[in-house]
């Protein structure tokens, strides 16, 4: 009679474990109505026109001009600082007058002191050549050769004079411009004042570009952008830069906020320079190579220096139609129509008859003349989604619905499929006076 019990309690633990499958089965796997649909405005899916492949960019100068300071010479004032904007003869920096004037006198007595020792040398040769004139014919080669040695110091004095007066004429044309200035208009970009930025708290250390402050790379003194001349700077991984093309038409547009677009054509592809980016916020972390290139752009109206953007081909998806033009993967037909999965008032995703018009072969839209508007909800036409099934506008809420692609067959599931064994296993463990199967321990031995 046990034995009969015990073979009935597995029956049951089976039994309803085959339920629970079922159960867990039709409530929580496969698409049913009572999953979720993720939904987003016809706007939103509308308004991108974005590419497959569209590219990070930033608003860069057309031109950046170095000025160098002279070594030599020390900085008394300098006027402008990071971020200034400065005007085609705008006063940079002022170099110490004092110490060059000081330095143009050293350079003045030095020729002096030269042209005294010419005279001296002259001096010599003239009183040699007298002593040479009264001195007996077999001591005249003697002075000779002195004098022959004199007149080498002298074409090697006369030399130096030379050189020194060079070095004269440059320190007073160059005291004749201690003030820099401006060569075009522009914005300062960096100033190379010999300060570490991690010494400064001031933000004028800090290249406006990000890169490396100019005093850590012995750059030039001060580099001004050119104002209003703007190019897009962009980057691609290697296989996409390769695949560009110089004159290529793209449209670019801001990364966030309005939604102004500019066009411009691809100038340059710099494949010798690579860049390396170490992922940042977005890449998590990994290593990758970048290639630049650049874009000439038709008008600069709106833009702004250091503005990010995207960069994409123009493929037309910039023209704006009148109506409204939805991509055709959003729409289903049939024999007896079109339709699109729309989200009606009671929350729930509906299959909705809409009426087409004319098709862009290039952007692959249709034009929808009646059936939705921009307000209305819709969803990608999945395999999965039913009639009747609620509408999230959360992604998030797909994932923990269990939405998960299960084996359609396991619905069929039924008990008629599950064989019992014809007998029990004739092994199992005799029962003890207790009601504990023999050889096996009490808790807690």
């Amino acid at each position: 009679m046990k034995k009969v019990i015990i073979t009935i309690i597995i029956l049951l633990l089976i039994a309803g474990g085959v339920v629970g499958g079922i159960y867990y089965i039709r409530h929580r796997g496969g698409a049913s109505e009572e999953g979720m649909v993720y939904v987003e405005t016809v706007a939103a899916i509308t308004g991108g026109g974005i590419s497959d492949n569209r590219y990070m960019g930033v608003v860069d100068p057309q031109e950046t001009k170095s000025i160098n300071k002279d070594a030599d010479k020390k900085v008394k004032q300098v006027y402008v600082k990071v971020e200034d904007e400065v005007k085609t003869g705008d006063k940079l920096f002022e170099y110490d007058m004092e110490e060059m004037e000081l330095k143009l006198r050293q350079l003045e007595l030095e020729l002096t002191s030269l042209n005294n020792g010419i005279s001296t040398i002259y001096d010599q040769i003239n009183e040699l050549a007298k002593e040479r004139d009264e001195a007996p014919a077999d001591h005249r080669m003697v002075y000779t050769a002195q004098i022959q040695n004199l007149e080498i110091q002298i074409n090697q004095s006369n030399y130096d004079v030379s050189a020194k007066q060079l070095e004269i004429d440059r320190q007073k044309a160059a005291m004749e411009n201690v003030v820099v200035v401006s060569p075009m208009d522009g914005i300062i970009k960096d100033i190379n004042d010999g300060t570490k930025k991690e010494e400064s708290s001031d933000n004028s250390a800090i290249p406006m570009d990000g890169g490396t402050n100019a005093a850590d790379t012995g750059s030039a003194y001060i580099k001004i952008m050119a104002k209003g001349q703007y190019r897009i700077k962009a980057t691609a991984d290697e296989t996409n830069a390769r695949s560009l093309t110089v004159g290529t038409p793209v449209i670019i547009t801001p990364r966030i906020g309005d939604t102004m677009t500019w066009h411009g054509t691809i100038s340059m592809i710099d494949l010798e320079h690579p860049i390396q980016n170490d992922g940042g916020y977005y890449g998590g972390g990994e290593t990758t190579t970048k290639y630049p290139f650049y874009v000439d752009l038709d008008s600069v109206d709106g833009l702004m220096l250091g503005q990010h953007v995207y960069v994409e081909q123009d493929l037309g998806q910039g023209e704006k139609k009148d109506g409204l033009w939805l991509d055709d993967y959003y729409i289903m037909q049939d024999e007896s129509g079109a339709y699109v999965w729309k989200e009606g008032k009671d929350g729930k995703i509906h299959k909705t008859k809409v009426e087409l018009g004319a098709f862009d072969d290039v952007m692959l839209r249709y034009e929808i003349v009646s059936g939705l508007s921009k307000s209305d909800y819709i969803a990608f036409p999945e395999d999965r989604i039913k009639e009747g099934m609620k509408t999230t506008r959360n992604m998030e809420d797909v994932a923990e619905s269990g939405e998960m692609n299960m084996d359609p067959g396991a619905q069929d599931l039924d008990m008629t499929d599950f064989e019992m064994p014809d007998e029990m296993p004739q092994d199992m463990p005799e029962e003890t006076s207790e009601g504990m199967p023999e050889d096996t321990p009490a808790d807690g031995e």
